[in-house]
């Protein structure tokens, strides 16, 4: 009896303990963490950072006509097109965006814009102003400037010459697009002709490359 007994109480722990219910595991978390985007503050000092210096052609006797801003305390303009084509057509960055610009007169006539993009990719911008200028190749005689390569360290790359609104300035103007994530730069030179103003390009054109991939 007292074996039956025994066998009996275990039976009835055994099955209080399977009636219990399982532990409920702890509630999982998810933490999101949102970025901040850069400030105007911010911005301008990439595209400080990534300019040409002033004296970048003082060895040739080229020296700065303009600045815009005219100094490096100010913080340079929001919401300024990135590229200009077809005689007017402005492309802009559809973003918050800080542009400097510096003009070099000498011997020769060289200008230099950067945009620092507060999330465009500089890539869509460089894609933009290559299609968009299959509008105006007849009209202004645009042509890609292929033997220009794309410079190390570059991302996105496009060059072309086209004909001048004022040809009394000068008849040809060749520009070169160059993109490194949200940073762009285009470089501008002038010619008495579209392969004098190509060659010029080609030779200036490593000047500007150090400080934008660094930037």
């Amino acid at each position: 009896m007292r074996i039956c007994a025994a066998v009996v109480a275990l039976a009835a722990l055994v099955a209080g303990c399977a009636g219990e219910p399982a532990a409920t595991p702890p509630p999982t978390t998810t933490t999101t963490t949102t970025t901040a985007p850069p400030t105007p503050a911010e911005l301008n000092e990439r595209a400080k950072a990534a300019i040409a210096a002033p004296d970048t052609f003082a060895a040739a006797g080229g020296q700065v006509k303009t600045n815009v801003p005219a100094t490096d305390a100010e913080v340079g303009a929001d919401g300024q097109a990135v590229a200009m084509i077809c005689g007017g057509r402005e492309i802009h960055a559809d973003g918050s965006s800080v542009m400097r610009s510096r003009l070099w007169t000498g011997r020769t006539t060289v200008f230099q814009q950067v945009h620092a993009m507060a999330d465009r990719p500089a890539a869509v911008l460089v894609k933009s102003v290559e299609t968009g200028l299959a509008a105006c190749t007849s009209t202004r005689g645009v042509e890609q400037l292929a033997t220009l390569a794309k410079p190390a360290g570059v991302d996105d790359f496009y060059a072309y010459c086209e004909a001048t609104l004022d040809p009394s300035v000068s008849p040809f103007v060749c520009h070169a697009f160059m993109g490194r994530g949200t940073l762009i730069s285009e470089v501008v030179m002038f010619g008495q002709t579209k392969e004098a103003a190509g060659t010029e390009l080609a030779s200036v054109l490593p000047a500007f490359v150090p400080a934008f991939v660094k930037a």
